[in-house]
């Protein structure tokens, strides 16, 4: 089964419009990659909207509350009277990044890429894994930036079992699955 995640990304500056949309296609290819080992998972796709349906907002910019302390944000909207059913999303990223004169920037768009793909996490409802090796890494190194990044074995699996509707604090891999990492780029046009 297939779960729609209506998106809008704001289309200026263009560059980074393109950077989160290719995150989203990861995303949507990784977990499709996912299904053809796990037939039985349930995955989110996103598909981008401008129509006002959108349950996930992005936002090329960033409350003075978070710029202290984050580059990339993401807020829930839960249902009336749950923690566990989200029913829309708004993400920040920071204009420090996002911004047309980080354009030609390929620093900066490495970045833009990595952060774009975590908070996209965010918006499927994945926490933060602290091993310096996952894209739900929330640390930030400057090695990070020449690395491809990485979807995990666990990312993809926790996203099947949040689809289904199950909202656990903790994901664990079944016995003898091992967490392994696929390039981003794999996933990639």
């Amino acid at each position: 089964m297939v779960l729609t995640i209506k998106i809008f990304i704001p289309t200026t500056p263009q560059w980074a419009h393109d950077v989160v949309l290719n995150a989203t296609i990861a995303w949507n290819k990784a977990q499709l990659w996912n299904l053809q080992n796990n037939p039985s998972a349930t995955v989110y796709q996103f598909a981008e909207t401008d129509d006002g349906s959108e349950s996930a907002v992005v936002s090329f910019s960033m409350p003075a509350a978070y710029a202290t302390i984050a580059v990339g944000w993401t807020n829930y909207a839960y249902a009336p009277g749950t923690r566990t059913s989200i029913v829309s999303t708004q993400t920040y990223l920071t204009p420090t990044i996002f911004n047309a004169a980080q354009g030609n920037n390929m620093t900066a768009r490495r970045y833009a890429f990595w952060l774009a793909l975590h908070e996209l996490g965010r918006i499927l409802g994945l926490g933060s894994i602290l091993d310096g090796q996952d894209i739900m890494e929330p640390r930030y190194t400057p090695e990070r930036i020449s690395e491809t990044p990485r979807l995990s074995t666990l990312d993809l699996y926790a996203l099947s079992v949040l689809a289904k509707g199950n909202a656990p604090n903790f994901v664990t891999l079944p016995d003898g699955v091992q967490n392994q990492f696929t390039p981003v780029t794999f996933f990639l046009p």
